[in-house]
């Protein structure tokens, strides 16, 4: 179950990093930046 846990928060934090590049490049579509604004506020990232 932990390693299921630890899987899942790894995999929103690298959607996290790949969607906060993606809008640094100013290629993200509208979409992803509703998911991005989703997960800072999950992670607590801003």
């Amino acid at each position: 179950m932990n390693k299921q846990i630890m899987e899942s928060l790894n995999f929103l934090i690298n959607e996290y990093k790949r969607l906060k590049k993606k809008k640094e490049n100013k290629s993200i579509s509208s979409g992803e930046l509703e998911a991005l604004k989703k997960l800072e506020q999950y992670l607590g990232k801003k």
